[in-house]
This record gives C-alpha cells, structure tokens and sequence, in this order.
C-alpha cells in the first residue's frame, strides 16, 4: 500500500492546500499557453514542489512524454539526447515534459548547456521544462562559482509558500485525511502544534497521522 503522502498526493490544482497564489499564478499562464515554457519551482521541503512539476506535466504531455529525473542523473549526453528526442513532435498530447527535481545539483557545464538548448525553436516547440528545488537549494544554485543568472532568466519563478501561514490549511487537510483512514482522535490544535513542529512538511505531518500518533 502506498503512504498516505503518495494516496493523497493532489491530482488537480483543485485539491492543492494552502497554495492559492500559485494556483492563481497557473490559471494566468494556462490562458497564455504552457507548451515551450520553462518553470523553476522553489519552496521548502514538504510544501508540494513536486506535485506542482506532476500537474504541469499532465497538462502539457502524456505519462509516456513525461520524463522525470533528479538533477544528479543529467549529464551533458542526456541533454544532447534531449535536444534530439525535441526536433519531432511527440504523439498524444504533442508535448515533451521534463521533470527534473533537486536542480541545485545540476552540474556548471550542464547548466551552461541548457542555456542554449532551452533557446532551440525546435525545443521551445515540442517541450516543457520544470526544475525544482528548495529554496536553500536556489541560494546555493546562484552563490555558486558560475553565473547561473542567465538560466534563470529563461525560466518563469514559481515560488511556494511556506511557514506559518500555511499551519491551518495543513493542520486542516492532514485531519480530513486521518478522519477518511480513521486515524483521527485529536483536536484542531494539536494537528497544527505537528504541522508546526515538522515545518510544515506535509510529507513528514502524514507520516506521523499514519504512525497513529493523532489517534487518542
């Protein structure tokens, strides 16, 4: 069985707590066209980074068109492989999605890389690019020895929101989830003194309701 985290993980921007901004953010964008574009994703752990990569890439492309991968697996060859795999149009929903999270550890010469491939009309065409990361990840991206600036022009910010202001909304959510797999048994408060102590790391809140702990 999966962890509650993976069962509960949102399938539409419907079902996305405590992230309004951003969804009002998508709903600009969806108008203007998601095909071509470059997101960088930033938030804190547990905020829901890669649920928001997963929704951009199932409006944009099919599963077997979505290709997800941590930064640390993409080397020069794969971006070259990449760049070729985007000079055809894809069948389906005619768009490639790559998905590569943890970007901080993309290397300076794939970086560098990219920064020509993401201007490829050919690539711009056929593809969707997300990169996430933490935010502490971003910092040490951009105080880095190269200048990552010009990569992160080409991409549009979408920056999560993160601590107190999204206790309740997590506190509320991670209760509606433990009523459904009767693992609830506690008030309000003490879902957001837990949400509070794992820093509103969702994940981390619905491995403890899972655990039993939010049972009396």
């Amino acid at each position: 069985m999966l962890p509650l985290y993976e069962q509960y993980r949102p399938k539409s921007w419907s079902e996305v707590v405590g992230q309004d901004k951003v969804v009002r953010q998508f709903e600009v964008l969806r108008r203007r066209g998601l095909v071509g574009r470059v997101f960088w994703v930033t938030g804190t752990s547990g905020v829901g980074k890669s649920t928001a990569g997963r929704l951009i890439a199932q409006e944009v492309a099919d599963p077997f068109t979505t290709i997800e991968v941590d930064a640390q697996d993409v080397n020069m060859d794969r971006v070259r492989e990449w760049e070729r795999m985007c000079q055809i149009k894809p069948l389906g929903k005619g768009c490639y999605c790559l998905l590569i999270n943890e970007s901080h550890g993309l290397s300076s010469k794939v970086v560098s890389r990219l920064q020509t491939v993401l201007e490829v009309p050919c690539v711009q065409k056929n593809s969707t690019w997300v990169f996430t990361t933490t935010l502490e990840g971003q910092q040490k991206l951009l105080d880095s020895s190269f200048d990552a600036n010009p990569f992160m022009s080409r991409a549009i910010e979408v920056v999560l929101a993160h601590g107190p202001e999204l206790e309740l909304a997590f506190a509320l959510r991670a209760r509606e989830i433990a009523r459904k797999e009767n693992l609830d048994g506690k008030p309000i408060d003490q879902y957001v003194r837990v949400v509070r102590e794992c820093k509103c790391n969702l994940r981390s809140v619905l491995q403890r309701v899972e655990s039993g702990e939010m049972l009396n």
